[in-house]
């Protein structure tokens, strides 16, 4: 009773992360049903056909042969409709959970992959989600072979109670054993994944700084980590298939032994006149059936089990909570100036203050640079506006709204970035602009706005180009410039600039200030920079200072009063200044 209580539980948790089509759910259900009911009727009329025979009536016999030959047609009939129901369950399934899932990991604060590593993600949207989506058969099994065995013992024991009773416990000792084995089975299977969820995340580490581990000559140390996560891989598994091999082999010999039993008593009560052929026939065909139901039984309860570990690994995911979780409103209103104003902001993370009581204004079409010293706190006020972060105190208002009113899709479409290391997809140029804007024509202008238009044109497939993955069969400058292009295509109000300058080669660098000249007076401007000549061209300049702001003004107001903006000034290197080579 407790362990089908357990089962229940598994199932439960299972429909309501799978979001099952109750349709192809009880398509599959019923098709199950229907198959196992004309396979339990099959030895009855073989039983009957022997019986006609021994009696040599011809014709019953001829007529219960058709009779089996239609049961049969119907039962593979059933079987195969049951196959394409299950396939179109896993079909369903795979699609809802990916589609949640990578909704949800668009969502996600940056504390994510602390709790989640990226090996373990990759293998759950792949290994994970496709075990799920073949659970529906499972369960369908699980359901109907219950049914099944209790028909077919009822049935034998209208016939013979104790041979009955014999074969119910040859079932209860195979489904012990093998309940047995699949819990140790499951102990090590998990094991297993924990080494590969490591070995996978090592991998990924290792490709996104193998330039890191070429220089440092990490490759012996990284062998060795790797040797141990194999080696625990190995242990876990070799036991894990120990445990396999009983349950799927070994076990096999319970069924033997009391075939042998039965075949014995069957044939001992045949020879002393107290059971015909047809009777037993028909009770050795439910014996087979029976073990088989048990061992179909065993192995959904087994695969139910198993499924269940990556229905809490996709749960894991989708129920991950975000530090501070950040609520979007439905305000729909689209028709914005481009306004912002911080309104005695705060942030505080992980019982640190980054940002303290944070005042200013943005006017419309204004061009603002954020300056200070490393640490200041640049970023997360970028991070609040983007809504990564929500303020500890005080407000954020777009115009005259606070930001958490507007939806998430009008918020994203008047907001938008250009960060300092730009992702760009494995796909063409056009393509990747595609994401934004449709519009060839738009792209195009857009290209030309940022600087990028005339080198596109030099590639010998121009925008149809194919970008390899993060765009490495082109300069870091040409990738900067053509994300600047997307993020100008949004055609959002209020452009945020994260130090964009800091993967461009001199030339390309010099392109920055023509672009941001262009946009002066079209669009809201907020820059990160640690250049001058950008910080030159800002209508307004704020200085932050350990999470407050020191001091804000003009480029010649705070060359007169602030010790910070003039030591910026002195040390940064200026976008004409430096050196390097190469070109857009």
């Amino acid at each position: 009773m407790l362990m089908v209580k357990d089962h229940a539980r598994l199932i439960r948790d299972y429909f309501k992360l799978a979001k099952v089509s109750r349709p192809l759910f009880a398509l599959t259900l019923l098709t199950a049903c229907l198959y196992k009911a004309f396979a339990i009727i099959l030895p009855i009329v073989a039983a009957l056909i022997i019986k006609a025979l021994t009696e040599q009536n011809v014709g019953q016999t001829y007529f219960l042969i058709s009779i089996y030959a239609l049961i049969y047609f119907l039962n593979r009939l059933t079987y195969f409709l049951n196959y394409r129901a299950y396939t179109w369950n896993i079909a369903h399934t795979y699609h809802s959970i990916q589609s949640r899932i990578f909704e949800k990991l668009i969502h996600v604060d940056h504390n994510f992959t602390k709790k989640i590593s990226k090996g373990r993600l990759m293998n759950t949207v792949n290994t994970d989600v496709i075990a799920i989506g073949e659970m529906n058969d499972e369960i369908s099994e699980y359901i109907t072979t219950i049914a099944q065995v209790v028909a077919i013992v009822a049935i034998s024991a209208s016939y013979n109670l104790p041979i009955t009773l014999i074969m119910v416990a040859s079932a209860l000792i195979y489904v012990k054993v093998h309940d047995y084995c699949d819990k140790k089975y499951n102990i090590f299977w998990w094991k297993t994944q924990i080494a590969d969820d490591k070995y996978s995340n090592l991998v990924s580490q290792t490709l996104s700084g193998i330039q890191e581990v070429r220089t440092f000559n990490m490759l012996s140390k990284l062998q060795a980590k790797t040797a141990r996560i194999q080696k625990n891989y190995n242990k876990a598994y070799k036991t894990q298939r120990h445990y396999a091999n009983i349950r799927g082999v070994d076990i096999r010999f319970i069924y033997y032994f009391f075939q042998v039993v039965l075949y014995i008593l069957l044939l001992s009560l045949m020879s002393h006149g107290h059971l015909e052929l047809d009777i037993l026939i028909l009770l050795l065909a439910y014996h087979t059936q029976v073990i088989d139901g048990i061992e179909k039984l065993s192995d959904s309860i087994a695969e139910i089990r198993l499924v269940s570990a990556s229905v809490e690994r996709v749960k894991s995911i989708l129920e991950y909570k975000s530090a501070q979780e950040l609520q979007f409103g439905d305000l729909a209103l689209d028709d914005l100036d481009g306004t912002i104003t911080f309104d005695h902001v705060s942030l505080s993370l992980d019982r640190q203050t980054i940002l303290k009581d944070i005042n200013f204004k943005i006017r419309r079409h204004e061009c603002v640079a954020i300056v200070g010293n490393p640490g200041a706190g640049k970023t997360m006020l970028f991070n609040l506006l983007l809504r990564l972060n929500k303020p500890t105190k005080g407000k954020i208002y777009l115009d005259h709204t606070e930001i958490s009113e507007f939806s998430r899709a009008v918020y994203a479409s008047n907001i938008a970035v250009a960060n300092q290391s730009p992702f760009i997809f494995n796909m063409s140029i056009r393509k990747n602009l595609d994401f934004v804007d449709p519009d060839i024509r738009h792209q195009i202008e857009a290209c030309k706005i940022a600087g990028i238009h005339n080198f596109i044109e030099t590639l010998p497939q121009g925008y149809n180009t194919i970008l390899r993955e993060n765009a490495t069969n082109i300069s870091g400058g040409q990738k900067q410039m053509i994300s600047i292009a997307r993020t100008i295509l949004t055609e959002a109000e209020v452009l945020l600039l994260d130090d964009i300058t800091t993967s461009l080669d001199p030339d390309t660098a010099k392109l920055v200030p023509r672009l941001i000249r262009k946009l002066e007076g079209e669009r809201t401007i907020v820059m990160i920079t640690k250049k001058p000549d950008l910080m030159k061209l800002a209508d307004r300049i704020i200085v932050l200072d350990n999470g407050k702001i020191s001091d804000s003004g003009t480029h010649e107001g705070l060359l007169k009063r602030s010790a910070i903006y003039r030591h910026l000034q002195a040390n940064a290197p200026s976008v004409h200044n430096e050196k390097g080579g190469g070109s857009v």
